[in-house]
């Protein structure tokens, strides 16, 4: 029987016969690797049943990730948990492995909820927790959109005691009485602060609301925004939290900036670092997906080469905008922290924060994007009165060295006091350019009521021509799908 121990998912490597006369050096490093390998945590170390962790060797999983090593105890033990872990790191085996284990197969009733936000990730996580569920006789549904019922049904009929799902059908499925949560113990939360950003957290309420208080809930998220903590306020109870997500310390490959400025010179502010910089890539970061998408439209109307990623898009529309980016068709890149999860880019010149983040964990893993590889990095953060509270935090708990950019706007870019009084103060993230013609515009108001809510706006958020919205609009109807 061969010993040599397996590395990670290449299950065989170490394998391979050696050479007949190796180097020394070489059987140095393989030794040191060896010695490194017996030290790590197995999955028979953890608190799981036999069953479990015979399946896990079965299907060729020997040592666990960093948050599997530290949710499964917690979880095996029921307590509430928030796993704070970035897509890729085996958060899925986290969770089913320890649910399993404590599922009744006698009971047809649902025992276990777990909510991703996308289809694709909910058939993910079904097809692991049905492996390793036929071990200890557990039945898996899965409840998604885009897909016709009648199989999930059959599913739920047959006695499922674990249901993966997405909320909106989870939802449809719970109000029109296919499926009841009355008797679940164990609910998961995937992947939350993209199910935020996707507008999926009323539905999470509403689910929540349906299921017994006294369930073990687990979320796991990369970040978490205010609405993802309120979440956990309302519906954990004492959850122990734990965090793979690593700090980055000070690197001189990447020099960050920042610019004090107000919220309607922002697209100006991009404007000027994109021309500054015509050729080179840039990923801008947005907290929301609306300012994504009106930032991606102003910029493609204006003829720079970018494209988006937010939480609307499919997993085809993201390959397609990704491949795009690294074969240069798209320099510029506006994106959402979660869809911007997870990206393999190499050699992005600079990242601008066109919302300054929330968290500090947020803003760290932002400027990561950049001076990778030894390559040098390049990051500007807007900040604007509103976020300098958060600005604050930022600076003061990385400690590190951001210099100011003190630029001024030139003449002209400010819009009309007067004007500004009787429209009220401009959304956030919009370019506040001058206006021309119209009822809004920034000479004198012209006869009629005022334009409710901007009726006539040119999407691209660059200046108005007239109550027909030219401009930038004929750009944007001739744009391609990219």
């Amino acid at each position: 029987m061969n010993n040599t121990p397996t590395n990670g998912d290449d299950f065989l490597s170490g394998l391979d016969e050696p050479d007949s006369d190796p180097p020394k050096e070489e059987e140095v490093v393989n030794e040191e690797e060896i010695i490194e390998e017996e030290s790590k945590t197995l999955f028979t170390d953890l608190p799981l049943p036999t069953e479990i962790q015979d399946q896990l060797l079965k299907l060729g999983f020997k040592f666990p990730t960093p948050i599997q090593e530290l949710s499964i105890p917690v979880a095996v033990k029921g307590l509430d948990l928030i796993g704070k872990a970035e897509t890729g790191t085996g958060k899925t085996l986290a969770f089913t492995a320890p649910i399993m284990g404590k599922l009744d197969p006698e009971r047809v009733g649902i025992q276990a909820l777990v909510l991703c936000p996308t289809r694709e990730l909910a058939q993910q996580v079904e097809e692991v927790a049905s492996k390793l569920g036929e071990a200890v006789g557990i039945r898996v549904a899965l409840v998604v959109g885009g897909i016709h019922a009648a199989q999930q049904l059959m599913q739920l009929r047959r006695g499922a005691q674990m249901v993966v799902g997405t909320p909106g059908r989870v939802l449809d499925f719970l109000k029109s009485g296919k499926i009841r949560l009355g008797w679940v113990e164990h609910v998961v939360l995937d992947e939350a602060d993209r199910m935020l950003d996707m507008g999926f957290i009323d539905d999470v309420n509403d689910i929540l609301q349906h299921t017994p208080p006294e369930r073990q809930t687990c979320l796991f998220s990369a970040t978490l925004p205010p609405k993802i903590k309120s979440l956990t306020r309302r519906f954990m109870k004492d959850p122990e939290t734990i965090s793979t997500i690593s700090e980055m310390a000070t690197v001189p490959e990447i020099d960050q900036k920042f610019i004090r400025c107000r919220d309607w010179t922002k697209k100006y502010w991009i404007h000027e670092i994109l021309n500054q910089y015509p050729n080179e890539t840039c990923i801008i970061f947005c907290n929301t997906r609306r300012a994504v998408i009106e930032l991606d439209r102003d910029l493609w109307g204006r003829g720079f080469p970018a494209g988006s990623l937010h939480g609307d898009h499919d997993q085809e529309r993201r390959f397609k905008v990704l491949e795009g980016f690294r074969d240069r068709k798209i320099t510029t890149l506006v994106a959402t922290d979660v869809a911007a999860r997870g990206l393999d880019v190499e050699a992005v010149a600079r990242v601008i924060n066109y919302d300054v983040p929330d968290e500090v964990e947020t803003y760290v893993h932002r400027i990561g994007r950049t001076g990778r590889a030894g390559a040098k990095g390049e990051t500007f953060s807007l900040v604007d009165p509103a976020d300098k509270l958060s600005w604050n935090r930022i600076v003061s708990e990385t400690g590190f060295d951001i210099t100011e950019e003190e630029w001024t706007p030139p003449k002209g870019i400010q819009p009309d006091p007067q004007q500004r009084r009787r429209s009220g103060p401009p959304s956030r993230g919009r370019h506040g350019g001058p206006r021309a013609g119209g009822s809004r515009g920034s000479g004198p108001r012209s006869g009629g009521s005022r334009s409710g809510g901007g009726g006539n706006r040119s999407k691209g958020g660059g200046p108005r021509k007239g109550p027909s919205g030219g401009g930038d609009s004929r750009n944007r109807r001739s744009r391609p799908d990219r």
